[in-house]
């Protein structure tokens, strides 16, 4: 079953929020030293209460397994500030905004529970960060503060946070906590990437605080063929395979979409059921937005239609090529094509531009490329040999890792890309 993430709106969900908070901190972790009431199994201050909260909850299933909350500044400080001193920081922001003649907005994260099953599930805790940084974009946020646990800090050390002290002991929390703070563009980066192309992060740029992030494994279904249609959506990460089944009840592959795409446009223009199954080729992210709310968007900014307009055409354009190449191509073209789509929704390694690594949990390598190409497992295997001699990819059974990008022309012509 996928995990969802959204921003906690219902009594219900805040209450869930709540009593995660206890879960983890009191009865798992034994944190936090004041008395509670074994009535009142909930955890709530009064940075909850404040008009500038967001708290993000993740589900799987009905049980609710992480939640974090963002605050922004206001008259009585932020969260991390009840334990420690920011006024230096703060200074420094306010003189580096004078010179810049803006004005910053500060924003803090804090009360990051996850249960125990789920604390070591990178795309749980990931998702819950990149979530939280979507809500601090819709809030025009500058800078970010925050106060972690010494044995967490590193975790933020990768979002860009930087220590503004050294840990201390804080009793009421009966835990070992480090200040910190972070530029909100190094975090952005961290989550989003160096830029925010306008449809690539159509999402993020368009109170995304009303989206649902839906975490997927490898196989599994984000919606099916003949399902009703009330979303579309966007990849964070990962891929997502379009099939339908055939006259002879065979799932025939009709569209592969990678990171950054916008897919289930037609729930925008109609209120039919879905004409084909979305299925994830790997671990994968997924935005949910409304079809209401995009017609929301777009009626109240005609740019932001056509801007999708242009993106759906191209879309198209790329769809029918799949369609061709599996009709038409010879089956070494069709395994580049699909190489060349696997290519786009792989991770650039960090210091190895323009290596890019993508790992393939829900089959073998070459068992998917076969079934997404619709050719034969050796021919993959053959083709997938002749890039790794060439020196343009190595493979294994769960990973593909492209030195360069695929040239399908290169191979199909005999040559090495």
């Amino acid at each position: 079953m996928p995990i969802k993430l959204k921003v906690a709106r219902t009594a219900k969900e805040l209450d869930d929020v709540f009593r995660l908070r206890y879960d983890v901190y009191v009865s798992e972790r034994k944190k936090f030293s004041e008395k509670r009431s074994a009535c009142d199994e909930r955890i709530v201050d009064h940075f909850d209460t404040l008009p500038g909260v967001a708290s993000i909850i993740a589900y799987d299933g009905d049980t609710a397994i992480a939640s974090f909350r963002v605050n922004k500044d206001s008259e009585i400080g932020l969260a991390p500030e009840k334990y420690f001193d920011f006024s230096q920081v703060r200074d420094q922001i306010g003189r580096s905004a004078e010179d810049l003649d803006t004005a910053p907005c500060i924003v803090s994260g804090s009360m990051l529970a996850i249960r125990k099953e789920w604390r070591h599930k990178r795309n749980v805790i990931f998702a819950l960060f990149k979530k939280t940084t979507a809500v601090m974009s819709d809030w025009g946020a500058t800078h970010v503060f925050g106060a972690a646990s010494a044995e967490t800090f590193s975790l933020y050390g990768r979002l860009g946070f930087s220590a503004i002290a050294a840990e201390q002991w804080v009793e009421s929390v009966g835990d070992s906590l480090i200040p910190m703070m972070a530029p909100f563009d190094k975090v952005l980066a961290w989550a989003f990437g160096r830029s925010k192309p306008t449809v690539k992060h159509f999402w993020l740029d368009n109170d995304c605080t009303r989206f649902e992030t839906i975490l997927l494994s490898p196989g599994e279904a984000l919606f099916c063929e003949k399902d009703h249609a009330k979303h579309i959506y966007s990849i964070i990460r990962g891929g997502i395979t379009l099939s339908r089944k055939g006259p002879d009840q065979k799932n025939l592959v009709i569209g592969e979409v990678h990171q950054g795409a916008l897919f289930g446009e037609l729930a925008i223009f109609d209120d039919e059921r879905r004409s084909a199954t979305a299925t994830a080729t790997m671990n994968t992210q997924v935005i949910a937005i409304e079809r209401s709310h995009i017609l929301d968007i777009i009626q109240k900014d005609p740019e932001k239609a056509y801007q999708l307009l242009i993106y759906f055409a191209h879309r198209l354009r790329t769809t029918e090529h799949l369609a061709m190449a599996q009709q038409f191509a010879p089956q070494t073209s069709r395994v580049s094509y699909a190489l060349e789509q696997l290519w786009r929704s792989a991770k650039i390694e960090e210091g190895r531009f323009p290596a890019r690594v993508l790992q393939m949990d829900a089959e073998p390598v070459a068992e998917q490329i076969a079934r997404q190409a619709q050719v034969r497992e050796s021919e993959v295997r053959r083709v997938l040999e002749m890039n790794r001699v060439s020196g343009g990819l190595d493979y294994s059974d769960d990973m593909l890792r492209f030195f360069r990008s695929p040239s399908s022309e290169a191979v199909v012509n005999g040559s090495t890309p």
